[in-house]
């Protein structure tokens, strides 16, 4: 299987997104939200976007403060950051306002362990005007609307819920990455069973990949599917049973 960049639903979204904020009338606000859950290829769809545009783009840590986010943000600008922290901010905006780019903040859940960061943000588009955006788990979104003073600078245009891998892009990553068909009915079963999870996903391509060798086919049907997950279902049926203490030892399994 080759690998390669899939622009999905999800990719096209955060794109019309991103010019929306930008080309926003200067009278409204200038914040943008991405979020969902683990395994919908936020991340993926961010990197590949950052190495196509000129935007910004920091993915923030557990351990960070202020002067970190700061010191992160100058690193990504190529500035020297000043070392007083005040100093360091009025740096960043002063930098960000003469080249009017994005800032892209991912992994942005870390931002709420340190109520300040938000205010900094804010404040930082409120002297800027340049969109700045968060990137983070499903349960940012509710988390930032007990936030009004944040909430109410994100421009619902610039609002992307990231949704699971629907069946349509199912057959053509499918086909794009192993150049193998996949019906309609299998890839709506693996859809539902992965949840559309971009992990997941891969893993199952490389099995269908090497059941489809073993067979002689370049076509993934719906048996082949119901067989492979059911064999998947049933591994994971046998780990979870071991992790509860209810068998003793794996490979004693199936005797």
């Amino acid at each position: 299987m080759q690998k390669s960049f899939f622009a999905t639903n999800n990719y096209h979204a955060i794109i019309k997104a991103i010019a929306e904020l930008k080309n926003r009338d200067p009278s409204l606000p200038g914040l943008g939200l991405f979020y969902g859950r683990w395994g919908l290829g936020k991340t993926e769809a961010i990197e590949h976007f950052y190495g196509e545009s000129n935007v910004y783009y920091v993915m923030c840590e557990a351990l960070w403060r202020v002067r970190d986010l700061l010191k992160g943000i100058c690193d990504e600008m190529k500035l020297l950051p000043d070392y007083r922290t005040v100093d360091r901010f009025d740096q960043i905006c002063r930098e960000l306002r003469r080249r009017g780019e994005s800032l892209i903040l991912d992994e942005a859940d870390y931002l709420f362990k340190h109520r300040i960061m938000l205010d900094m943000i804010k404040d930082m588009h409120e002297k800027t005007k340049v969109p700045i955006i968060l990137v983070g788990m499903e349960e940012i979104c509710g988390k930032l609307q007990k936030y009004g003073q944040f909430w109410s600078r994100i421009l619902p245009a610039g609002i992307v819920e990231f949704q699971p891998l629907s069946p349509p892009e199912m057959i053509l990553i499918t086909k794009e990455w192993t150049g193998l068909e996949v019906s309609p009915e299998a890839s709506e079963l693996l859809c539902r069973f992965t949840e559309g999870d971009f992990r997941y996903v891969v893993g199952y391509l490389l099995e269908f990949e090497r059941a489809c060798a073993v067979n002689k086919t370049r076509e993934i049907g719906l048996p082949m599917v119901e067989a492979l997950l059911k064999k998947s279902s049933k591994k994971r049926e046998i780990s979870d049973r071991y992790r509860r203490g209810d068998i003793k030892h794996l490979h004693a399994v199936g005797r």
